[in-house]
């Protein structure tokens, strides 16, 4: 196996660890907090971190867009053992709270083999945050089709992106009440998806275009004015309001353009040569102070546990709320959460992602 591919594909850089650790945290907060008080209603909008999840899967994976050899065998070995292992031990945690409540282990053998999303009951059965999970399955089961697609030239990429945009909005737009949960999954597996993976596909390539600082400064202040528009239109209008409106099924690619802004500007163009694939455009750790390199990369070695766990840690603590109060309740179910997320880091997920590399390796 080429050494410098499995380097690369397993880095932990601190400026993408950093954006998955806000990815995980906002959604948090959109459980946690953004319904606390309805003069906060702007910040329901934090759902969408799961589309900066998206964007950053992207971002992550684009070389293989623009020509980097991909062996499937070795991949599919290293996103398995990244992605099941830390999944089974949270759904065994929510098949036991389920049990607890006298409640039936209902779509179980859908949910072991992520074959979950087909209905939006059984997606959130167990754990709304869930249901992302088989759209990004999907993208590393895809990737290698999609790399041959693409075959390391941008106009076969941006024909890809295009296509996957006008699918998305056929997607949003289908409002016929028999087709409505036919839209949900077919919007929520990976023909829904596939254009924000693509987004972050796109801003990996403009990063390695070498951008001067006022073009950063652009993207950055053009990333976060979107972001908050939407999460200002998403707050007036509401649930209904956005069903009813142009924005059916569109704010999420919208959120995910913001992000892939955002991500752009944060990265630097990284160097390459003529005997090695280009590597991930990310920032140098040597430019940032220490401190906020060690907390960025916990941030994002926490980050899939926090994803998972912060429904069972909220759900735990919620009967003691008479006594600490909403407001200290879900701070107590942070706390619980970052705790969880690090011995589960520590004892089970990360063992086997070493386990997963070493497989693959051989």
């Amino acid at each position: 196996m080429n050494q410098r591919v499995a380097d690369t594909e397993g880095a932990t850089v601190w400026t993408v660890e950093a954006w998955r650790g806000l990815a995980a945290w906002m959604v948090v907060c959109s459980h946690y907090w953004a319904t606390a008080d309805s003069s906060w209603q702007i910040l329901r909008f934090t759902f969408t971190g799961v589309d900066l999840f998206f964007v950053l899967s992207g971002f992550v994976f684009a070389p293989y867009f623009f020509d980097r050899p991909l062996r499937a065998g070795a991949f599919a070995l290293r996103r398995f053992f990244r992605i099941y292992p830390a999944y089974l031990l949270a759904l065994l945690i929510y098949f036991g709270m389920k049990l607890q409540a006298g409640q039936p282990l209902a779509y179980w053998w859908q949910h072991l083999v992520f074959a979950y999303l087909q209905s939006r009951e059984m997606a959130f059965y167990y754990n709304p945050v869930f249901w992302s999970l088989p759209s990004e399955v999907e993208f590393y089961l895809l990737l290698p089709l999609l790399s041959w697609c693409c075959r390391g030239r941008l106009m076969n990429f941006v024909a890809l992106a295009l296509s996957a945009l006008v699918l998305r909005v056929l997607i949003g737009y289908a409002s016929n009440t028999a087709m409505q949960n036919d839209a949900y999954v077919w919007m929520h597996h990976l023909p829904g998806m596939l254009l924000e993976f693509l987004l972050g596909g796109g801003a990996w390539w403009l990063s390695q275009r070498g951008l001067r600082g006022r073009t950063r400064a652009l993207l950055l202040a053009s990333g976060v004015a979107l972001w908050w528009v939407l999460a200002w239109y998403f707050a007036q209008a509401g649930d209904a309001g956005i069903e009813a409106s142009w924005a059916r099924g569109q704010l999420g690619w919208l959120a995910a353009l913001s992000f892939a802004c955002l991500v752009t500007a944060s990265m630097g163009a990284s160097t390459s040569s003529n005997t090695a694939p280009p590597a991930l455009g990310l920032s140098s750790v040597k430019s940032a102070p220490p401190a906020l390199v060690w907390a960025a990369l916990w941030a994002g070695r926490l980050s899939y546990g926090s994803y998972l766990f912060h429904i069972a840690a909220l759900h735990l603590l919620q009967p003691y709320g008479k006594f600490l109060g909403v407001i200290d309740v879900t701070f107590a179910a942070a706390l619980l959460t970052l705790l969880v997320s690090w011995l589960s880091y520590r004892l089970w997920e990360n063992p086997w992602r070493r386990f997963g590399r070493r497989l693959a390796g051989r």
